[in-house]
């Protein structure tokens, strides 16, 4: 068939008639349109994540420095216990004070 033709464009009857430099501009276009939209929704995503990220950051850094202050008190504890432990080691060990410093924690656990 013969092509419509308007004083701006042409209307083809089918897509094989439609020249290839056209096609080649409407998908090049297209494709653009989808790496420029994919750039945009990346930025903003992006800027929200690192966002996102650095109130993580911060906050597992509190957790951490809660964390390591709890560690710190139950190693004192610890060192307070072999301490006391080692004491009554060093003494009688059959003494009822002895006995009763080394059996007080098996019962808290």
């Amino acid at each position: 068939m013969i092509p419509q033709e308007h004083s701006q464009f042409t209307i083809y009857d089918a897509e094989v008639a439609i020249p290839r430099y056209q096609r080649a501009w409407v998908w090049g276009v297209a494709a653009l349109v989808i790496l420029l939209c994919g750039a945009v929704a990346g930025g903003l995503l992006g800027s929200r994540l690192v966002t996102q990220l650095g109130v993580w950051s911060d906050r597992e850094a509190v957790n951490s420095a809660a964390l390591l202050a709890r560690q710190n008190a139950i190693n004192e504890q610890l060192r307070e216990r072999i301490a006391q432990l080692e004491q009554v080691l060093a003494g009688d060990v059959c003494s009822p004070a002895a006995r009763k410093a080394l059996i007080s924690d098996v019962g808290s656990r």
